[in-house]
């Protein structure tokens, strides 16, 4: 056997837990939920009944002025919010990659949340300090700006004004909360940029806005496309997101069929992003080996 082929062997077997648990815990469960959505389900002591109604599900689900409300505001809020937290960890990022005391400490207070996050500890705020409800008004955020907005309003701004701006004061420390991941992830690539690049570039009498624009951002943007997708499907599987929490609303009701349609059409609507995503990304990114 070749020395490919035996390197082929050891990467499938590397990828054959991944497999496994895709097909296990995702495909067949999926493929599951989408047989529920045609059927209308019943139990009984011999266990569920699957009585099919073919798209009748989809069809009141289209018709749900309530969900498709919800997913409008979901598809609106995630764009702000992907920007503000990609922009945010790429500015830490760029700060962590420096040399100075301390620099191990930064890195993990940033990265704290994502370790928090996995436990009880973010159970209880999203349930007691950062709950939303279904009518689209946050019950509380964990720093608020009350005096920010007073601040605001004192000046003569619109509402409207006033509202956008409070809201994203508002939503500041709940956005840094959830950029940990992506921070890691741009401080790995941009700790991955040659050095030779900028010493070439200083001789050449770069400034270091334009080593950044020339250098860093271009070589940091196939990661940069994958912490936008990350930021993305993470704030669409949000606890606080709307959409979300009406898929769990049905689903503690015993509406088994219906909320499984709502997450296949929310699954759907969230591979289209990605899709778009990727499209407009792909035009524009370039790798290395290109």
């Amino acid at each position: 056997m070749t020395f490919a082929a035996r390197r082929a062997i050891a990467g499938r077997l590397f990828l054959l837990p991944w497999i496994i648990g895709f097909v296990y815990f995702f495909l067949v469960p999926f493929i599951q939920g989408i047989v529920y959505t045609l059927n209308k389900l019943s139990f009984t002591a011999n266990g569920v009944v699957l009585d099919f109604v073919g798209f009748a599900n989809y069809k009141k689900l289209i018709s749900d002025l309530d969900f498709l409300k919800v997913l409008a505001n979901a598809l609106a809020e995630m764009f702000p919010r992907v920007i503000i937290i990609v922009f945010f960890s790429l500015f830490v990022a760029l700060i962590l990659r420096g040399e100075y005391r301390g620099r191990t400490l930064a890195r993990a207070v940033f990265f704290l949340p994502v370790i928090i996050s996995s436990g009880v500890v973010i159970t209880v705020l999203q349930e007691n300090v950062m709950g939303t409800n279904l009518s689209g008004k946050e019950s509380a955020y964990l720093f608020q700006a009350a005096s920010f907005e007073t601040l605001l309003s004192g000046i003569g701004l619109s509402d409207q004004m006033l509202a956008a701006f409070t809201d994203i004061i508002n939503r500041l420390f709940d956005l840094s909360w959830k950029s940990g991941v992506q921070i890691l992830l741009l401080l790995a690539a941009v700790n991955n940029i040659p050095r030779s690049h900028y010493e070439a570039a200083v001789i050449e009498g770069a400034t270091e806005w334009e080593k950044f624009w020339k250098i860093t951002f271009p070589m940091m943007a196939p990661t940069l496309l994958v912490a936008i997708i990350y930021t993305i499907i993470d704030g669409f599987t949000d606890y606080g997101n709307k959409v979300m929490q009406m898929l769990n609303s049905f689903y503690s009701k015993g509406d088994y069929e219906y909320s499984a349609t709502i997450g296949v059409i929310y699954f759907v609507c969230v591979l289209l992003v990605i899709g778009l995503v990727e499209l407009i990304a792909s035009r524009t990114i370039s790798y290395s080996t290109d």
